[in-house]
């Protein structure tokens, strides 16, 4: 009941937020949700993010397709999910009412963690692969981060890496454990070719919703 409750107030919250709300219309489940994750799709709008330097292609798209991907793997394993946005508007009509908004959502209560994902881009193009911060200091948030880039690079059959400490917006603000997933570099050639693959999507999505689930199935 308690769970029911806290879903309803969620998306209370996010129609205050946004006159049109990021969350989509759903029905409560007889049993509650196994878990609450928070997903934040990065940017949007006139905020694209970084871009494709072969091909041009939009973090803020991207974004919104692997976390889509994301978000239904969770749900086909019966967690509830609430998306900081669910088209490709931005929140606000700034980038100050966008992180506005963006972190009420993420502070949403009752979640169990909230998980933001990005693409990233660098000077130097060689540099490629996923990455995974958490607040520095943040001992569950880098237990989080470990198990999520871990079933990452497993998934995407690549070797592993650790966990980054930052200090992040996403990261910083919520109460609950929070990481940021930079799923891979624009700036390199094969990272942007793969990351416009929706196989490679979903292998992303698949790693992701499995890091997650495993720490919070953690006793």
């Amino acid at each position: 009941m308690k769970r029911s409750l806290l879903l309803l107030l969620s998306c209370f919250l996010l129609g205050c937020a946004k006159l049109s709300p990021p969350c989509a219309p759903y029905e409560l489940a007889a049993t509650p949700p196994v878990y609450f994750v928070i997903l934040d799709y990065g940017h949007g709008g006139f905020d694209c993010g970084a871009t494709g330097m072969d091909t041009g292609v939009k973090e803020s798209d991207l974004n919104l397709l692997v976390g889509e991907r994301v978000a239904r793997a969770l749900e086909d394993r019966g967690c509830f999910v609430l998306r900081t946005r669910t088209d490709a508007d931005a929140l606000g009509a700034t980038k100050r009412d966008d992180m506005a908004y963006r972190g009420a959502i993420l502070c949403t209560d009752g979640a169990d963690c909230t998980v933001s994902i990005h693409m990233n881009k660098f000077s130097d193009r060689s540099v490629k692969g996923p990455m995974c911060y958490y607040q520095a200091g943040a001992g569950e948030g880098k237990a989080l981060a470990d198990c999520v880039i871990e079933a990452v690079c497993l998934s995407l059959g690549r070797d592993p890496r650790p966990a980054n400490p930052g200090n992040n917006f996403v990261t910083r603000l919520p109460a609950v454990p929070s990481v940021l997933v930079e799923c891979g570099f624009l700036s390199n050639p094969e990272d942007e070719r793969n990351l416009r693959d929706p196989a490679y999507q979903q292998k992303l999505a698949d790693g992701i919703a499995e890091g997650i689930l495993q720490y919070l199935e953690q006793p």
